[in-house]
């Protein structure tokens, strides 16, 4: 037993070659993985140029979002490399499936800005398609599309994204990740590190690009909050 497992399995093979072996299999680029599973296409670059190795979530999200990948093969080496097409079918079927998520385009910010009360209403909007193993059960998510590259690299122009509303009640107590803000007449899509609304009632929201500036915004003028949750679409840099 030992003997026939060792014939399958090679540990000179390493899981930057299995990955390789993988996506030629599958016969897609490494653009269009980092689009399904909402990463940046570097991010691969960086791997499969042995300059880092893929983390535990990354190889999980890769088996998840193409489940006719032979795990055996991926983590172990053990082939084949995909499972059988009866099996993919049935995988499939069940796994990739979508669902239209409202989508506000760039052009349609002002819009959005103008008749936004509490809510997004889906027949007043485009729609986006989002496999729904990356929607999950984010409830009332909107795709947002990226304007300008204040948010760069992690955001270029263009991007989509998927954003899920906060509650006004727990306004004060985001802080650290990539939120879409809406405030007087603007809506702009920042990170949050400096929350005060809790002790000086203002929100300061930061660029990733040092050349894209900050903004302090009182409580008064917040109309909304969305948490940007992961990339849907991004486009080639």
């Amino acid at each position: 037993m030992a003997e026939n497992c060792s014939k399958k399995i090679n540990s000179i093979v390493t899981i930057q070659d299995r990955l390789k072996h993988v996506f030629d299999a599958l016969g897609i680029t490494i653009y269009q993985i980092a689009k399904e599973l909402g990463e940046n296409p570097s991010k691969f670059y960086n791997i499969l140029n042995g300059r880092a190795k893929p983390s535990y979530d990354t190889i999980m999200s890769l088996l998840a979002c193409y489940p006719q990948i032979s795990a055996d093969y991926l983590i172990r080496g053990i082939t084949p490399i995909l499972k059988s097409p009866e099996e993919n079918a049935r995988l499939l079927n069940e796994e990739d499936e979508t669902l239209e998520v409202p989508f506000v385009p760039v052009k349609f910010y002002a819009t959005f800005v103008e008749s936004y009360t509490d809510g997004l209403s889906a027949t007043d909007t485009e729609t986006f398609r989002v496999r729904k193993a990356v929607a999950k059960n984010h409830k009332q998510a909107v795709v947002l599309e990226i304007s300008g590259n204040s948010m760069s690299p992690q955001l270029a122009h263009g991007a989509k994204v998927l954003a899920v509303p906060v509650g006004e009640n727990n306004w004060e107590y985001q802080s650290g990740g990539v939120y879409a803000v809406m405030y007087r007449d603007y809506f702009v899509v920042k990170r949050i590190r400096d929350n005060e609304l809790l002790t000086r009632k203002y929100l300061t929201l930061h660029s990733d690009n040092p050349n894209g500036g900050n903004v302090t915004v009182p409580l008064q003028d917040i109309r909304g909050l969305w948490k940007i949750v992961t990339i849907v679409e991004a486009p080639v840099e």
